[in-house]
């Protein structure tokens, strides 16, 4: 088992892994799409939809390097493709690789000019890099071509309410996209800023309230809701809205406070792993990133490095399953959980591996082991 090397980090699915007989249909259905789309590029390497098609399952399943790289490879060969183009650029924003979403993007419209999602894709590349003027001016071009846009009307109404400009028409920009699609994210507190910012605050609060009980840090939403209570003669309420911010505001302080000590714990512990033969430190730095943050699959990968070097295998199996448990889409963690299993149940072990280069093929840890556990001689590197 490897000492030290990272991994990538994708977007966690919410759906554990049920251990035994039952396996994930969220892992089983992303391995599917992900062996399908694979097979047509094989089949039809030239084949612009294949590999469009590859690319999208990528970047469903958070795997947004996997997604460039792809789209790159293909673009080599076919540099004048604007849907492969496109495509990339959405998947360097989802990096905040904002000036090479900016390229691809701008590539793809000398090719296609007339393309409104190709244009909101270059806006937000504007975005990212703060140029605000810009982002405005293509959101607006991205609309002209495609009114009925949500991106493009929910992100040039958020411009407006950032900037404290054009609020009348932030508002109907906010209230078009809401209307094309009511739960998108932060809708209700970009409309209730925007309606208080205006000087509307009986507008403002039903939006803010929603948003008070809907977001994940409603902090904002609730300094925005005291305010807009106050400038609608409501006191008492504003003095509840205000009371529920400072204990949001305190609750997002002690959530990040955690956060940055879970991260300086988790580097303690690779570097110990990396640099020393101190496993007992390297684990008690790794435990302590757990336990400031539960979902931290990370640290239970490596955890499960730790324990296994240390042959403590029930624990290891038990923390590479948790870890499996909150990002079921790593194949690095299939690799480790084969390893843990390789010795006490062979038949496991080989179903493990086999999902990790199911995930992640060509990578030759992956395929010596798989050959190993198949009882096949690897081939001499």
């Amino acid at each position: 088992m490897r000492r030290g090397s990272e991994i990538i980090l994708i977007a966690p699915l919410l759906l554990a892994l049920c251990w035994g007989q039952t396996r994930s249909a969220a892992l089983d259905s992303t391995i599917q799409s992900l062996e399908a789309a694979r097979n047509a590029v094989v089949a039809s390497p030239a084949s612009e939809s294949a590999r469009l098609s590859l690319g999208e399952v990528y970047l469903k399943s958070g795997r947004n390097q996997d997604a460039v790289e792809t789209l790159t490879d293909y673009l080599r060969g076919h540099p004048q493709s604007g849907s492969a183009l496109r495509l990339l650029a959405s998947a360097y924003v989802r990096k905040e690789d904002y000036p090479h979403a900016r390229e691809a993007a701008e590539r793809a419209l000398r090719r296609a000019p007339d393309q409104a999602a190709t244009m909101e894709v270059l806006a937000m590349a504007y975005a990212g890099m703060q140029d605000e003027a810009g982002a405005e001016r293509l959101f607006r071009q991205a609309l002209g071509l495609d009114p009925k846009s949500i991106e493009a009307n929910y992100q040039l109404g958020l411009l407006f309410v950032r900037a404290h400009k054009n609020l009348p028409d932030a508002i109907r920009f906010l209230e078009k996209a809401r209307s094309l699609k009511p739960d998108l994210t932060g809708i209700d507190l970009s409309l209730g800023a925007a309606y208080l910012e205006s000087g509307r605050p009986p507008q403002a609060i039903p939006f803010l309230q929603s948003a008070a009980k809907s977001d994940a840090d409603p902090a904002e939403a609730y300094y925005l809701l005291a305010s807009a209570f106050r400038q609608a003669n409501q006191p008492i309420k504003a003095d509840q809205a205000l009371a529920a911010f400072n204990s949001a505001k305190k609750a997002a302080a002690a959530s990040r406070a955690r956060q940055m000590q879970a991260q300086a714990d988790y580097q303690q512990g690779v570097n110990l792993l990396a640099n020393s033969d101190n496993l007992d430190g390297a684990y008690s730095a790794l435990s302590k990133a757990a336990a400031q943050l539960p979902d931290f699959d990370l640290a239970y990968y490596r955890m499960a490095q730790v324990a296994y070097l240390k042959h403590d295998s029930a624990g290891a199996l038990n923390s590479i399953r948790h870890a499996i448990q909150l990002n079921p889409l790593e194949p690095e963690y299939y690799f480790v959980l084969a390893r843990c299993l390789e010795a006490s149940d062979p038949r496991a072990a080989l179903e493990a591996i086999d999902d990790a280069v199911r995930l992640k093929p060509g990578v030759p840890d992956f395929e010596e082991l798989r050959q190993t556990l198949k009882g096949v001689k690897p081939a001499v590197r």
